[in-house]
């Protein structure tokens, strides 16, 4: 019978004395890194005239902070709308342009989950210090009613600090 002061070789490496633990750091854009905050914006604007085109939600990226946009959704609320007729459009913005890693949210034709359960991105997709994030609403065709138009980015900041020399764009 084994004594009780001997352990199974279960294939883990036991620390010793001599060694120095490795510190592993996962990936940024991946999970939220200690210093990380909660980012959550929510918006919902009146239809704008047809033709034009609203800001549902406008937020500067602060100074010092990179983030990583995760859940995604908009939605219209009211009548005289089907999805996916392009009739109205979403578009997720940074500084006026599609941001790296989501150019297929340029032009957006149906709702994405809703406010209340956003979409999960698979990767999401980064935005940086100084950057002004917007979602905005254009109403193509739509004869305005009194309907409203939602959206929601949710995701974290970081220090920029924090962030590899080679960051991707």
């Amino acid at each position: 019978m084994a004594s009780s002061s001997t352990t199974p070789d279960l294939g883990v490496p036991t620390p010793s004395s001599d060694t120095n633990p490795t510190v592993v750091r996962r990936i940024i854009s991946i999970d939220p890194p200690p210093g990380s905050e909660n980012l959550d914006l929510l918006g919902y604007v009146a239809l704008p005239a047809i033709g034009a085109s609203a800001n549902i939600i406008k937020f500067t990226i602060p100074s010092g902070r990179n983030g990583v946009i995760k859940k995604v959704a908009c939605n219209f609320v009211g009548g005289g709308w089907v999805e996916g007729s392009g009739a109205v459009t979403w578009s997720i913005q940074a500084d006026g342009a599609p941001p790296p890693g989501s150019t297929n949210y340029d032009t957006i034709l149906d709702s994405l989950g809703s406010p209340v359960n956003p979409v999960e991105l698979c990767v999401g997709f980064r935005v940086f210090e100084n950057q002004v994030l917007t979602l905005v609403i254009t109403n193509v065709s739509v004869v305005v009613a009194g309907q409203l138009a939602g959206a929601r980015l949710v995701g974290y900041l970081y220090p920029v600090d924090l962030e590899d020399d080679d960051v991707w764009l």
